[in-house]
C-alpha cells in the first residue's frame, strides 16, 4: 500500500501519477530532495541522462533514480527507479513540484517583515512573503503566492501575477505588468527609462519622456542585473516563457516572442523585434529596429546589423588569432575596398578587350 504523501514531500508513485514514466520498485519512497548521483544517499533522489554513466549508477546509494530506457538493469539494487525518455526534463518538473509543495507549508498565511513599507492602497493577494525593506507603492497589485525579496521596490500601478518569485533588490517600475510564475533574480531593473533623447541645434540632447511601460508574460525568468527599459510611447514586451540570463540590456520598445532564450551580456537596441523560440548566444548585439524570424539561432558574440527574415543559425564571430596575425588580417581588411576597385577595373578591361 502506498503511503500518503507528506505535506512537504512527494512519493515516487505521486511523481508517476503527475508526470508519467514507468515505476520500478517502491512507490512509497518519499522524495524530499534531489542530489547529485555520486552524492545522493538512501533518502535522496537523483537522475541519470547518459548510458555512459551506468557504472556510476550501479554504485549510487540514491533511494530513487530517474533513468532513460535501457538502464533498468543498472539501477541500484537497494533503490527504486522511474524510467522516462527525458530524465533531465523529468527532474526539472519534479523539482518544481517539490519546491511548490514545500513553499505551501512554509507560507500558510501572508508574512510581511516589520521593516517593509506597504501602502494602504496597494492590493495584496494571499500567502505572500514580503521581505525586509520592501517598498510597495499605492495602486500596486501583488497576486497570490508571491515571494518579494528584501529591498525590492514595486512602484505605483505595477502588477505582479500569482506565484512570482522576486529576489532581493529588484526594481519594478510604475505600471509594469508581470505575469504568473515569473522569476526575477537579484538586481534586475524592470521599467527604467528608455534611452531616448532628441538632438538640438545647439548639439545638446533633449530628454524624451518615456511614457510606455513593460509587459512580461507568464513563466518568464529574468537574470541578475538584467535591465528592461520601458517603452517611449508603447510598451516593451516579453512573451510567455522567455528566458533571459544575467546582465542583458533590453532597450525601449523591444519585442521578444514566446519561449525565446537569451544568454548573458546580450545587448538589444530599441524597437528590435525578436521572434518566437529563438536562441541568442552570450554577448551578441542586435541593432535597433531589426526583425528576427521565429526559430532563429544567433551565435555568441555575433553582431546582427540587418534583419533576419529566414530562420537558421547565424554566426558572426571573427576567429581568434595571435596579435601579430590579427594585425596582418586588419591590414588586409582595410585594403578590401581598393582591391575591390582593382577587380572591377580588370573586369571592365576584359569586357572591352
Amino acid at each position: 500500500m502506498v503511503k500518503p504523501p507528506q505535506p512537504n514531500s512527494l512519493t515516487a508513485a505521486e511523481l508517476v501519477a503527475h508526470l508519467g514514466g514507468r515505476l520500478l520498485g517502491n512507490g512509497s519512497f518519499v522524495v524530499r530532495r534531489f542530489s547529485a548521483l555520486d552524492e545522493a544517499g538512501p533518502d535522496e533522489a537523483a537522475f541519470v541522462v547518459h548510458d555512459r554513466l551506468k557504472d556510476r549508477l550501479r554504485q549510487s546509494r540514491a533511494g530513487l533514480v530517474l533513468i532513460p530506457p535501457g538502464l533498468e538493469g543498472s539501477r541500484p539494487k537497494a533503490g527504486s527507479a522511474i524510467v522516462t525518455d527525458d530524465p533531465y526534463l523529468y527532474f526539472a518538473r519534479a523539482a518544481q513540484m517539490l519546491l511548490a509543495r514545500q513553499r505551501v507549508q512554509e507560507v500558510l498565511t501572508t508574512q510581511i517583515h516589520p521593516s517593509a513599507v506597504v501602502h494602504e492602497q496597494a492590493r495584496l493577494g494571499m500567502r505572500l512573503r514580503i521581505g525586509a525593506g520592501v517598498v510597495i507603492e499605492a495602486g500596486a497589485q501583488i497576486g497570490d503566492d508571491c515571494d518579494i525579496g528584501a529591498q525590492t521596490v514595486v512602484e505605483s500601478g505595477a502588477q505582479i501575477g500569482r506565484g512570482a518569485l522576486i529576489h532581493a533588490r529588484v526594481f519594478v517600475g510604475r505600471s509594469v505588468q508581470i505575469g504568473e510564475r515569473v522569476v526575477i533574480q537579484s538586481g534586475a531593473v524592470i521599467g527604467s527609462d528608455g534611452f531616448g533623447f532628441a538632438p538640438t541645434p545647439a548639439q545638446t540632447w533633449e530628454k524624451i519622456p518615456q511614457t510606455g511601460s513593460v509587459r512580461i508574460g507568464h513563466d518568464v525568468e529574468i537574470g541578475a542585473n538584467t535591465v528592461i527599459d520601458r517603452g517611449t510611447l508603447s510598451d516593451t514586451v516579453l512573451g510567455d516563457g522567455v528566458k533571459l540570463d544575467n546582465l542583458i540590456q533590453v532597450a525601449h520598445n523591444v519585442f521578444i516572442g514566446d519561449h525565446t532564450a537569451i544568454a548573458g551580456c546580450v545587448g538589444i537596441a530599441g524597437s528590435a523585434r525578436i521572434g518566437r523560440h529563438c536562441q541568442i548566444g552570450g554577448a551578441a548585439g542586435i541593432l535597433g529596429h531589426l526583425q528576427i524570424a521565429d526559430h532563429t539561432v544567433i551565435g555568441p558574440m555575433s553582431l546582427v546589423m540587418s534583419s533576419i527574415r529566414e530562420s537558421g543559425k547565424y554566426v558572426g564571430v571573427y576567429p581568434l588569432q595571435t596579435e601579430g596575425e590579427w594585425e596582418k588580417s586588419a591590414v588586409m581588411v582595410r585594403r578590401l575596398p581598393s582591391l575591390r576597385d582593382q577587380v572591377r577595373a580588370l573586369r571592365k578591361t576584359n569586357e572591352t578587350s
